[in-house]
């Protein structure tokens, strides 16, 4: 999804953290889904997919949100850049019996057909790649969604600044952390308005939660109708 050494340092980084989290037992932060809570823009996007509608979980970490729309009966499709959450994900979706599909992801192409899914999941995991890869991806994210299909993303608050943030800024506004736990992980703080042109070309939005970078923002879209 990034450039080469990019992509390096970010699996690196991705697979060290799951693997620190699969050793130590997973805190319940990290099982709950979105799903699980009071999210109203979780709770709409439930209520319009389409009984089991398949669904892409772009990022999808350990696997929470995967298997917590598996459970509802959607056919989820998965992928990540840590190769060993992605297993994690769907040795537990076997464990559970649970439909879930893994997904081969090349830089960010998808090896899924044009309007395959009816539903796209892109939680925390734009604003973890440079901006160009983000863009590419939220293209491919539109050419994989049918007509009417449903965006649930989100974008991590800014946290560069503070005390184990050690890195450097890339010539495209990425944050690259050098030092300390986070180390090898990008990061960049966008605004609202380049989070709203990622998408514009292919999507229309239904509802949006954030002022700024100082807060998780999240969104939901529909994907419009090709012309």
């Amino acid at each position: 999804m990034a450039e080469p050494r990019d992509v390096a340092e970010s699996a690196v980084f991705w697979e060290r953290v799951v693997v620190e989290r699969l050793n130590e037992g997973l805190p319940d932060a990290w099982r709950e889904s979105v799903f699980d809570g009071d999210n109203a823009l979780a709770a709409r996007f439930l209520d319009e997919l389409a009984p089991g509608e398949r669904v892409l979980d772009f990022g999808c970490g350990l696997g929470r949100n995967t298997l917590a729309l598996a459970s509802r009966g959607f056919a989820m499709l998965t992928c990540d850049l840590a190769e060993s959450a992605v297993e994690h994900c769907v040795e537990q979706a076997r464990e559970e019996r649970l439909s879930v599909e893994r997904v081969c992801c090349v830089k960010a192409d998808l090896a899924l057909a044009d309007a395959a899914v009816g539903g796209v999941l892109a939680w925390s995991v734009l604003d973890h790649v440079r901006l160009a890869d983000a863009e590419r991806i939220a293209s491919e994210l539109g050419r994989v969604a049918r007509d009417g299909a449903l965006l649930l993303f989100s974008f991590d608050e800014d946290r560069s600044d503070d005390s184990e943030s050690v890195g450097e800024e890339l010539d495209d506004g990425t944050f690259r952390y050098t030092e300390g736990r986070r180390r090898g992980m990008l990061f960049r703080p966008y605004t609202n308005d380049e989070i709203h042109k990622l998408f514009e070309s292919d999507w229309e939005e239904l509802e949006f939660e954030g002022d700024d970078a100082t807060v998780h923002r999240r969104g939901l879209m529909r994907r419009r109708v090709r012309e």
